[in-house]
């Protein structure tokens, strides 16, 4: 929560946590540069006192920041968090970043991620309660990390969802999606095409380490023919992809073998000049 109250600050006075949710896009900050040099400013960035040395602590604003060093200012307006933890300032941090349109996959994963995690800190009350080794538990189950560790399905989906306007079900899958993929994974993909499209991810996510390791080194690769994970996988596992022209002969032979006689006889008869062309390369006539 914030206070409405707004007030200027110097940037030099303002800490930016290193462990932000989300890190610093120059190219989004050079847009917003723009934007708010033609519109001003629409939503002041949030703080909170550093009770350590009575500083202020960034909440939530790192690319308004940053777009307003690029214009050149000394200050910019601020609205005071209500926040007294790490943690509250984190879930307020994550809520209003996944309220901006300007996150890619990969970052909303991230951030729903993080908003699980913080969430249930913050209220606890919002995870499944009961026995772990019920049958209802056991079959209620997504990986939690990168060794296979396993946890009941996300309680806090149900509290969050009607907030953050997304269904459970994609907070579910986003959430598995960041903890399938590696450390190595999630910083690699940052800042490429792929961190765009959930589909790539989430076939990513499905892989062993190991695995996603090797994907990475292909698909990074600009002189590697690979341009998707699948194309990736498919050269790892040694799976011969056809060409344009074998898949249309596929096609067209598959459709050959369903037709009836009269119906074969038919096309057999308006191709007959290269029927009969055809026949005598072959030497048959």
């Amino acid at each position: 929560m914030t206070d409405t109250s707004s007030f200027d600050l110097p940037l030099g006075q303002i800490v930016i946590p290193n462990n932000r949710a989300r890190s610093l896009d120059p190219v989004w900050a050079k847009a917003l540069a723009a934007l708010i040099r033609a519109q001003g400013l629409i939503n002041s960035i949030t703080v909170r006192r550093n009770d350590a040395d009575d500083g202020w602590v960034l909440v939530s604003g790192m690319h308004r920041i940053a777009a307003y060093k690029i214009l050149g200012s000394d200050e910019i307006p601020c609205s005071l968090s209500t926040a007294t933890t790490d943690d509250e300032a984190r879930l307020e941090e994550v809520m209003e970043n996944l309220g901006r349109n300007e996150l890619n996959a990969l970052d909303r994963c991230h951030h729903l991620y993080e908003l699980k995690q913080v969430y249930e800190r913050v209220y606890p009350q919002t995870k499944h309660g009961g026995d772990r080794k019920s049958e209802k538990i056991k079959t209620a189950k997504v990986r939690l990390d990168n060794e296979g560790e396993e946890i009941q399905v996300f309680g806090f989906v149900k509290a969050t969802a009607e907030q953050i306007g997304l269904s459970e079900s994609i907070i579910q899958r986003a959430v598995k999606i960041w903890v399938g993929l590696s450390t190595e994974s999630q910083f690699r993909l940052q800042g490429t095409r792929f961190a765009e499209k959930q589909s790539e991810l989430r076939l990513m996510s499905d892989q062993k380490m190991s695995v996603q390791t090797q994907v990475l080194d292909l698909i990074l690769n600009e002189d590697a023919p690979q341009t998707t994970v699948q194309d990736a996988l498919d050269h790892l596992n040694k799976v011969q992809v056809p060409s344009d022209r074998e898949r249309r002969y596929q096609v067209v032979s598959t459709g050959l073998s369903k037709l009836i006689d009269p119906e074969f006889d038919r096309l057999i008869l308006e191709n007959e000049e290269r029927v009969i062309a055809t026949l005598k390369r072959q030497g048959r006539i």
